[in-house]
């Protein structure tokens, strides 16, 4: 059962009031421990039916790096034995396999998924920021990825052309359990049947561009998803101990670690020598390789590290009297420095990589047992065996097992750092707002009464911007008075003397922009009907993480497509929607809470997928959509969240209260919200600016001062 309107009190005489400008500042990363259900934070997946698995020999480089014959630093030789490459096609009434011998720069994976598997529309869960603390006792600083990107301009004869952006990178992170389930946080998803592996894993790696990712077994299996390579496993040298993987910047090779210092070389590595051959204390725990791939390090439990090739020696922890174990190594991008991670949460660092922390006093529950850097090598990840996240410098936090624990427990071996790739466009067009125009935004509660299609009496006579509710929820709670609202929006406009919007690019004239105010599938028969099926599939056939971000989606699409054909029913039609994402008190859940006031779910990846979802209704139905919120409030509902396809105009609510047109003395001039427009100011107390998912500001909503708003609305200011 939807909510009737006199029941939605969201908002009386506007939404976000800015009196959020004087609340103190809520942190980006939301409530601090917040426990979510499991599978809200990152969607499951392990090793399937599909993946490809061959059990190929070694290379001959392989094959000395085992026995220690060539290399050493500086000295490698190239792999050159023929890659077999098997690829699947699963259609849903056959299954065709089949193997040839190529070499390795031909070599190629193809990994297709079986019948009923998900295919979400935007099927990466992007940047997000869920509430919680990465170890007991550590505070999470509001950090997430960046986002937006200026505009450079390029100016001709007069003429400024705007370009486009360069990618932006958004860094994120897969925890991966010896059963080969991987947990995505904040990245791309990848979907994979499920089977268990013979062998237990025990390393894994992602591809260059994040999109795949390699998993490793103790007996050298090696398994692709995504866009990783396959090259050959080590299984055929019948193999028993390797500890790690490190691939080629290219994707086109990796090498294997065993822990008695044996390196294995794949694809176009090149071997570059081994450590089994040299006196060593304690065991190989990890491989890392240098940028141009012409060298690795390994490092040892003693805290030893040794390097080949290309490789530079920067040091060792080898003099340090710890009985606590060095369990992992990492090397900076640039291949100039490295990381080795202890067992307590103990860092040491060398060269150029900079010490961000360490969890070395904080009351661990299981050891440290993996590290990995963010791509620019400003920060890092470290996790415990229980799945527990503690992260450093510039790295985000998305979530962990502590926060979403499986149903079963799980022994995770690696944190792999991945990230996404996004590539702000420029703004489908100008803002269609006449510069400085002032007018104000009405929903339901401007009806005379609950239900009436009447507007009440005492609407502004003239208003240069209009902006009208159509739905104050997405599963109901239609406004009544609609018609009667456009109707006044197009009187206003008209005495105003302003020309009115556009809209989008090609978009009829009107007088008028439309709103629907968003929240997360609620739970009720209404909401289910609407989730259960969409373009997003048919729910209840996918597995339980993908099924919620699958209701996600179908919620978002179809409620904000019912919300377009009840304007349509009702005569009213605008170019230009904006959706409405406010209220940051999540539900502990995957649904929202409309009694307790919680609009949105506890998994900003679940927000996501709801907006994403509405976002795609409004261009399906060929309109502009635009983002209503705050840079406080946002990043709360939907983490590091940039939305796919054009970058979004932003309707950006606390803006200061200007005067003209108002009576009320001490007021600034609209003089003072360029920085707003220009997206170069910030809310008091915060650090941050006013944009976010990476938009641009079109319009702003201002709060009253200490005077009550002109006939109880809130004042909107064109940018």
């Amino acid at each position: 059962m939807h909510p009737s309107p006199a029941r939605r009190r969201h908002r009386r005489d506007g939404r976000l009031r800015a009196r959020l400008v004087a609340r103190p500042v809520l942190g980006v990363l939301g409530v601090v421990g917040l426990a979510l259900p499991a599978g809200l934070s990152g969607l499951p997946r392990a090793i399937g039916a599909t993946t490809t698995l061959s059990r190929a020999g070694a290379t001959a480089a392989a094959t000395a790096a085992a026995t220690g014959v060539s290399g050493g630093p500086g000295t490698c030789v190239a792999a050159s034995v023929p890659t077999t490459t098997t690829t699947t096609t699963t259609t849903t009434t056959t299954t065709t396999t089949t193997t040839t011998t190529t070499t390795p720069a031909a070599a190629t994976t193809t990994t297709t998924l079986p019948p009923g598997s998900p295919t979400l529309p935007g099927t990466t869960v992007p940047g997000t920021t869920l509430p919680g603390t990465t170890v007991p006792g550590t505070t999470v600083p509001g950090t997430t990825a960046p986002t937006t990107t200026l505009l450079p301009t390029t100016t001709v004869a007069g003429t400024t052309t705007t370009t486009a952006p360069p990618p932006v990178v958004r860094p994120a992170y897969d925890l991966v359990s010896s059963d080969g389930t991987v947990h995505a946080f904040g990245g791309p998803f990848v979907a994979t049947a499920k089977a268990k592996p013979a062998v237990p894993i025990v390393a894994a790696a992602a591809t260059p561009d994040g999109a795949g990712y390699w998993l490793v077994g103790r007996d050298g299996t090696v398994a692709t998803f995504g866009d990783a390579h396959h090259y050959a496993s080590g299984t055929t040298l019948h193999l028993t101990d390797v500890v790690g993987i490190a691939p080629l910047a290219d994707n086109e090779g990796y090498w294997l670690a065993t822990a008695t210092g044996g390196v294995f070389s794949f694809g176009r590595a090149a071997y570059c020598g081994g450590a089994n051959t040299r006196p060593r204390t304690g065991r190989i725990v990890g491989i890392a390789s240098t940028p141009d791939g012409a060298g690795y390090w390994l490092a040892t439990s003693a805290g030893s590290v040794y390097n080949f090739g290309d490789a530079g020696f920067y040091g060792s922890a080898v003099h340090v009297h710890t009985k606590v174990p060095v369990v992992a190594l990492a090397a900076t991008p640039d291949g100039k420095g490295y990381w080795l991670a202890y067992a307590n949460g103990s860092i040491r660092n060398f060269g150029d990589a900079r010490f961000y922390g360490s969890a070395v006093h904080r009351h661990l529950t299981a050891p440290i047992v993996s590290i990995a850097p963010t791509p620019d090598g400003g920060g890092y990840w470290l996790v415990g065996a229980t799945g527990r996240m503690a992260r450093y410098g510039d790295a985000p936090f998305f979530g962990s097992l502590a926060h979403t624990p499986p149903a079963k427990p799980v022994t995770v071996v690696a944190v792999v750092g991945t990230h996404e790739l996004t590539t702000p466009t420029v703004s489908p067009s100008v803002s269609p707002y006449p510069h400085g125009a002032l007018g104000y935004d009405i929903s339901d509660f401007q009806c005379s009464k609950t239900g009436s299609p009447l507007a009440q009496a005492n609407l502004p006579p003239t208003s240069g911007v209009a902006v009208l509710e159509v739905v104050g929820w997405l599963d109901g709670a239609d406004n009544s008075c609609l018609a009667a609202e456009a109707a006044w929006a197009t009187q206003a406009l008209a005495s105003s003397g302003a020309t009115g919007t556009t809209g989008a690019p090609g978009g009829a004239g009107s007088p008028y922009s439309l709103y629907v105010f968003m929240n997360s599938p609620g739970g009720g028969t209404t909401s289910q009907a609407m989730e259960a099926t969409g373009p997003a599939g048919t729910c209840g056939l996918l597995t339980s993480g993908v099924q919620l971000a699958c209701q996600a989606y179908n919620y978002g699409y179809n409620g904000a497509a019912d919300a377009v054909a009840y304007a349509a029913a009702q005569g009213v039609h605008s170019a230009l929607w904006w959706l409405d994402v406010e209220n940051p008190s999540l539900a502990p859940g995957p649904t929202s809470n409309f009694s307790a006031n919680e609009y949105w779910s506890g998994s900003p990846a679940l927000n996501d997928q709801t907006i994403q979802g509405a976002i795609d209704a409004v261009r399906a139905a060929g309109a502009t959509p635009g983002l209503y919120s705050t840079s406080l409030q946002f990043p709360k509902i939907a983490g590091a969240f940039v939305p796919k396809g054009s970058q979004l105009p932003l309707w950006i609510a606390g803006a200061p209260w200007t005067s003209p047109p108002y009576t009320e003395g001490g007021l600034p001039s609209s003089a003072t919200l360029a920085t707003w427009c220009a997206g170069t100011a910030h809310y008091s107390g915060d650090p941050g600016t006013d944009v976010f998912a990476g938009g641009v500001p079109w319009l702003l909503q201002e709060t009253p001062g200490n005077l009550p708003s002109p006939y109880g609305l809130d004042p909107d200011y064109a940018c």
